[in-house]
């Protein structure tokens, strides 16, 4: 089998599907290249270095994010969740969501959904090497059937009891399209979490915005900025956990967080409980 070596030491089959995304830059690959992480490519790195020549904060922004995603399920799991859904969560080289749920509650059940197939094929190898508590699936949360109709999500949770959901791509899903987030609202139990993270530029000058969206187009990524209120819209009838929908730094700080003002992120977070049908 012929090999594409890639940037980074990482190789490739030349036949292997993954090639057409690595010319463009991915969200999830972001994440591990401001970590410093090895799962992520030129294009990827280029694009931080772009983002953050427009924002010295974009790789702290990054890391922030990829912080509270840990504080977020070790608060989950500790309130008894045994069963999570994590659909974009970005996969680091180092410090996966699942191993913070597995230090609180090892018998938990963890699935990883992405759409990013280089970042899916790096799931897989992961969850190979954890056992049977770990799965992986390719959906497009834009249509959430993708994620609910899959087999293996069908056996491996149990939908009829409480679940939590953790979408940290609602970026990816245009800003005006609502109805995702009810169709995965009425296959959750009561008792469920729905949790999300959402891009916004309130905090950033509107010019910044323009330069941001433009540097985005150029990269390839997909990037729907939303403003506070369309991000709390997506919670209507729940009730969102304390401390509410924050940016990412402000959700139950452990005093871990990067030297950052929080709005300067840009992540938007929070965890409401669904409280009935």
């Amino acid at each position: 089998m012929n090999l594409v070596d890639r940037d980074g030491g990482h190789q490739v089959p030349e036949n292997d599907s993954r090639l057409a995304s690595l010319g463009c830059a991915s969200t999830a690959r972001m994440y591990d290249a401001a970590q410093g992480g090895k799962q992520n490519f030129s294009a990827d790195r280029a694009a931080l270095q772009a983002a953050e020549r427009l924002s010295a904060d974009a790789g702290d922004a990054l890391v922030a994010h990829q912080q509270h995603v840990h504080r977020v399920v070790r608060h989950l799991a500790g309130q008894g969740v045994d069963q999570f859904v994590l659909y974009g969560t970005g996969l680091p080289s180092t410090g996966q969501a699942h191993e913070t749920i597995h230090e609180v509650f090892p018998l938990a059940r963890v699935v990883y959904a992405e759409k990013d197939p280089y970042m899916l094929a790096h799931a897989r190898a992961i969850a190979g090497r954890t056992g049977d508590r770990v799965r992986v699936v390719g959906c497009d949360l834009g249509d959430p059937a993708e994620l609910l109709g899959d087999p293996m999500v069908r056996t491996f949770v149990d939908w009829a009891e409480p679940v939590a959901v953790g979408v940290m791509s609602v970026h990816e899903i245009p800003a005006h399209d609502v109805s995702w987030v009810g169709r995965l609202r009425r296959a959750m139990a009561a008792g469920s979490h729905l949790w999300l993270t959402a891009l916004s530029m309130d905090a950033y000058e509107t010019s910044l915005r323009a330069s941001v969206e433009a540097v985005n187009r150029d990269m390839g990524l997909t990037v729907h900025f939303r403003a506070r209120e369309q991000v709390l819209a997506l919670f209507d009838g729940m009730e969102l956990l304390e401390p509410g929908l924050v940016w990412a730094p402000q959700w139950r700080p452990d005093g871990t967080e990067v030297d950052l003002a929080p709005e300067r992120t840009a992540w938007l977070t929070g965890v409401a409980t669904i409280t009935g049908p």
